[in-house]
């Protein structure tokens, strides 16, 4: 019985040894077939490569020379925007410091504020209205851009510091004709100023 059965099971070892050799053979034909696709893609790749080169090259060659660029004209000083800095001391402080002169304004007003003030003094509304008086044209058809910028906006203080100066010359505006639609307010916190300003900006009306 024992004999009968050793003898029943003894294909086993040389079936192993059998698929064993197999599946190395087959192994061995798909490393040498990925090698053969590899270096077969590589060759591909160039030969497009180079195709696409010449391709590009004849095609410059049949088309015309470039034209150099023309001159850019040389805008005249009266068509540069021009802007008008004005001095707020503000009514906070102790003393209202006198601004500097008002230059002739084209559509920018750029108001420079002491660090503690908060609204507009006499002295800077007034040069405001004069300088925005001096755009001409009808206020209520004109766009108005209002942005605030100063040191350290990122602080939750500056910003609402911001937006009350913002608010003061936003009044004082609408005080002016100009229509409250056509105005828009913005903080700006990602610029860094030395020192808190308004940059108030006139479109065409």
């Amino acid at each position: 019985m024992s004999g009968g059965g050793s003898g029943a099971n003894a294909y086993w070892p040389g079936f192993v040894d059998a698929l064993t050799n197999v599946v190395i053979a087959m192994i061995f034909v798909v490393v040498v077939l990925a090698i053969s696709l590899s270096f077969a893609a590589q060759m591909m790749g160039k030969k497009l490569a180079e195709k696409y080169i010449q391709e590009h090259q004849a095609k410059q060659a049949q088309a015309p020379p470039a034209r150099p660029p023309a001159p850019q004209p040389v805008l005249a000083e009266s068509a540069l925007v021009k802007t008008t800095r004005i001095a707020v001391a503000g009514n906070e402080a102790a003393a209202s410091a006198a601004g500097g002169a008002v230059r002739q304004v084209r559509n920018t007003l750029q108001l420079d504020y002491a660090a503690s003030a908060i609204t507009l003094d006499a002295a800077a509304a007034d040069r405001f209205k004069a300088a925005v008086a001096a755009l001409g044209g009808s206020l209520a058809q004109r766009s108005v851009q209002i942005v605030a910028s100063g040191a350290g906006m990122a602080l939750n203080d500056n910003q609402r510091a911001a937006y009350l100066r913002v608010m003061a010359v936003r009044n004082t505006l609408l005080d002016l004709g100009v229509a409250p639609e056509r105005i828009t307010v913005r903080i700006d916190t990602t610029t860094e100023m030395p020192a808190p300003r308004l940059n108030v900006s006139f479109g065409n009306p």
